[in-house]
């Protein structure tokens, strides 16, 4: 029984040592190169860096239009925007009232290494659907304009709409939104003024 027991704690340790050379191989050029491109992808670079000079708490001026022409709805509201998973992403939390009524959003930004696109996801308590927006936009550009979808309640379905975040200094941007009137033809219907808070 004692030899048998040896064995088997021989053939045990012969197992885990061989195991232990595996690990210890040197990776191929092939698993190399596709190491190198995955840290690549998941490194943040000039435009995550750019992102992350939103990081703070703003306030906001808002103006909406329903309709080309018609009277603009004004309120005050506020944004939080935070980098997050190592500043990958940037978060945004807004808070404030719409047509008398309290108002909640959550967007996340990001830029993809991969496809060389900035991105924008935003969700809100108006709404049951995403809307996903994507656009090429350069590090140091003043302006991004970004084009996606978003479900639309008169239409009852997705509609194409763009935005424009354009950068008037690091404590002050606009931001702007375009969508389909009810001719169909695209009209702003919302406008933005983000001011950093002190």
């Amino acid at each position: 029984m004692k030899i048998a027991a040896a064995f088997l704690v021989l053939a045990s340790m012969s197992a885990l040592a061989e195991e232990a050379k595996l690990a210890a191989k040197e990776p191929s050029p092939a698993e190399k190169e596709m190491m190198e491109k995955y840290m690549k992808a998941a490194t943040p670079g000039p435009e995550h860096q750019q992102m992350a000079k939103m990081a703070g708490k703003w306030k906001l001026q808002v103006t909406s239009w329903m309709a080309p022409g018609a009277p603009p709805m004004k309120s005050d509201g506020t944004a939080e925007f935070k980098p997050v998973l190592g500043g990958r992403y940037l978060t945004e939390e807004v808070h404030g009232t719409m047509g008398d009524q309290p108002f909640e959003g959550h967007g996340v930004q990001g830029f993809d290494n991969v496809t060389k696109t900035r991105f924008a996801t935003w969700m809100d308590n108006m709404s049951t659907g995403p809307m996903v927006l994507k656009g090429k936009c350069a590090a140091g550009a003043k302006a991004c304009t970004m084009k996606g979808k978003v479900s639309d309640a008169i239409a009852g379905k997705e509609v194409a709409v763009s935005s424009t975040a354009t950068m008037k200094d690091d404590n002050t941007f606009n931001f702007e939104m375009q969508a389909p009137g009810p001719d169909g033809k695209p009209f702003k219907t919302l406008e933005i003024v983000y001011t950093r808070e002190p």
